[in-house]
């Protein structure tokens, strides 16, 4: 999660110990235990859900820019989630920009020159559809942002100890991203985060 004030920025991460923060599709009882667990993490970090905006990811590359009128959707309730979206982005100071996941990875935006942040639920899917660069595409198109001025933090996901794959999948990574296939064991493992750290500096964005 990503707020920006009107001169810096917090980030928060939840740990295992605040529950489940994922809403789910059609299941009320386990999402008013979402509602109540997302309460709870809101009041640890003084976190006003009326300002927050958050996504239903659909593993796509479509990026949202948030508005005053966004402000508050998804935050408590899972029909209002930004629809057909995997990533966000708005300059509205004093606002919150939520992702979820579990091995996908939230990857944070922040041009402090234009004073705009950027939130992007950034899984395998995503990075093969270019998520990345659509993301940098929009942040330079819609708010003059220079990518080397674009500070950008990949938050937990699963990482490459962990991430066994199939053939298949690693062959879709292979024409371009290589190095970043391991063999071990007779096993085949995908290192994400070098990988999306590739497609950033690839784009200008600073090592």
């Amino acid at each position: 999660m990503l707020e920006l004030d009107s001169q810096t920025i917090a980030i928060f991460f939840s740990q295992k110990s605040d529950g489940d923060l994922l809403f789910k599709t059609g299941s009320s009882d386990l999402n008013e235990r979402v509602k109540q667990n997302r309460l709870k993490f809101f009041k640890k970090h003084n976190i006003d859900p009326s300002r927050l905006v958050n996504l239903a990811g659909i593993h796509g590359n479509a990026i949202g820019i948030i508005n005053s009128t966004d402000l508050g959707k998804g935050s408590l309730d899972p029909k209002t989630r930004i629809r057909n979206t995997d990533g966000l982005i708005t300059n509205i100071k004093n606002s919150y920009l939520m992702v979820t996941g579990a091995d996908c990875f939230p990857v944070l935006f922040f041009d402090e020159n234009k004073k705009v942040i950027g939130a992007v639920h950034c899984g395998w899917r995503g990075i093969l559809k270019k998520i990345i660069k659509e993301t940098i595409l929009k942040l330079r198109n819609s708010f003059d942002s220079n990518p080397a001025d674009i500070n950008i933090w990949i938050g937990p996901g699963i990482k490459k100890c962990h991430y066994n794959v199939s053939k298949e999948r690693a062959d879709l990574f292979s024409e371009n991203y290589k190095a970043h296939i391991i063999e071990k064991g007779g096993k085949i493992f995908l290192d994400l985060p070098k990988i999306i750290k590739a497609q950033l500096t690839a784009l200008g964005v600073k090592p």
